[in-house]
């Protein structure tokens, strides 16, 4: 209840509550789609030498390829975030994942550089789209005492994805061709799609801000906390919906200069980790360490295997130290990490060691930045707050691996590109300390729950 006893708040009764198993089934199904975002992400690195062989294409081309997914993730995630706000969450969710799923069967088609670089851009609009949708979405069902640690443990999916796919895509080039990893990466999506339209409700305060939602809202409750909420029982939300453009709010009420320092570590975490992960299989080849695309795609896993651990952690750990004092070390040491991968790749275990780290240091910055994301802004511009900061974020897994391309060669520019690479992210640890005194400022920045935080 909310103060007066015949009225229900439905966002406090979620956070006096436990997790029922209903609550359960959505971050579960909600960490799916994390999880084949990370193991599209290895798909396209592992594939990638034999798509080129095929087209007849330079490997430096790639880099059109490696950023076609990449510029669509980023477009859909800036798209559909504001739309989640304004048709809902799960409509959207399911109508994102059955596009990615749809053109990443296509992928496996595709018979010209064009016809590949339109696949991967249309699958990527869907892939970028579920990502509001589902971060959004979970973390509405989730006690705010929790919610920030599941956001990350939520996204840690896309790291275990990367492991899965590595080593899962290996098994399927070697057995298969490296056909079969689009239409196995493809068929997945469509199934969560179809299992999301079945089992996945609406957000709760969505349906309450929305006049023809209090019937769908009690259903919910229903589900969700049975015999909570009388028959007759008024159901309210301590928000309120917000006129105008959803992405205007992010730059009122003090919430500019946040959000523009929230979206610099985007950038830089998810860039880097995209440059190391779409990158390290040509890498090693280039240098010997190793020969065949199997190889290359386990290495790939130890990127995985630590950010999948790094992510998981670093919600409970920016709950129990604060933000600056996770997120601004880990960026740092994944800086350091990144400068020295230049003399790793000549070892197939020290690259995966680096790589490994990279994952682990990296993994805890980018999945703390989302918590903070998910903490805030209120849930009527969440997804469009989330969605945009995640476009920051697929904005740099799109300009970093071109800068990329453009500076591999001759002559040890890999070794500069990625010194480059490391700078990018001593500069996001810089914007973790600023948002630190934004967030303190005299005018509230963000939410108290996200201030806390940091």
């Amino acid at each position: 209840m909310s103060g007066a006893a015949d009225v229900c708040d439905v966002a406090a009764l979620i956070d006096r509550r436990g997790l029922s198993p209903l609550q359960l089934r959505i971050i579960a199904l909600c960490a799916l789609v994390a999880v084949l975002d990370g193991a599209d992400t290895s798909s396209i690195a592992i594939a990638a030498p034999a798509i080129a062989a095929k087209l007849a294409m330079p490997m430096r081309g790639l880099g059109v390829v490696f950023s076609a997914a990449t510029l669509g993730a980023m477009l859909g995630a800036m798209s559909f975030g504001p739309l989640a706000d304004r048709l809902g969450r799960k409509r959207v969710l399911v109508a994102a994942a059955a596009i990615f799923g749809l053109f990443t069967i296509l992928t496996a088609l595709a018979g010209s550089l064009a016809a590949l670089i339109a696949c991967r851009f249309v699958a990527g609009i869907g892939l970028g789209g579920a990502t509001p949708c589902f971060l959004g979405l979970a973390s509405e069902y989730a006690p705010r005492r929790m919610r920030g640690a599941l956001v990350s443990v939520l996204w840690a999916g896309f790291p275990l994805g990367i492991m899965l796919g590595g080593f899962g895509n290996a098994w399927l080039v070697r057995n298969y061709g490296w056909p079969a990893i689009f239409l196995v990466g493809g068929t997945l999506p469509i199934l969560v799609a179809l299992a999301s339209a079945a089992w996945l409700p609406e957000s709760l305060t969505f349906l309450v801000l929305r006049e023809r939602g209090a019937a769908a809202a009690r259903d919910i409750l229903a589900r969700l906390a049975p015999g909570a909420v009388g028959p007759g029982e008024p159901l309210v939300v301590s928000e309120r919906a917000l006129p105008g453009v959803p992405v205007a709010h992010l730059f009122r009420a003090g919430r500019a200069l946040p959000t523009l320092l929230l979206w610099l570590p985007f950038f830089a975490g998810f860039g880097v980790l995209g440059v190391v992960v779409l990158w390290m299989p040509t890498l090693l080849q280039a240098g010997g360490a190793a020969r065949s695309m199997a190889t290359a795609a386990n290495v790939n896993a130890f990127n995985g295997l630590g950010g999948c651990i790094g992510m998981a952690a670093a919600g409970f750990l920016v709950d129990r130290f604060g933000a600056a004092r996770v997120l601004a070390p880990a960026f740092v040491v994944g800086a350091a990490c990144t400068a020295a991968l230049g003399a790793a790749v000549a070892s197939v275990a020290l690259a995966a060691a680096c790589t490994g780290a990279i994952g682990l240091s990296v993994g805890i910055a980018s999945s703390g930045a989302i918590a903070l994301a998910a903490l805030a802004y209120p849930t009527p511009m969440r997804a469009t707050g989330i969605g945009w900061a995640m476009g920051l974020g697929r904005f740099g897994q799109v300009a970093l691996p071109l800068l990329a391309a453009r500076m591999i060669g001759p002559g040890g520019a890999a070794q500069t590109m990625l010194l480059v690479m490391a700078g990018l992210l001593l500069l996001a640890a810089v914007a973790v300390l600023l948002l630190r005194v934004a967030s303190v400022a005299p005018r509230p920045a963000l939410s108290a729950a996200a201030a806390g935080r940091l």
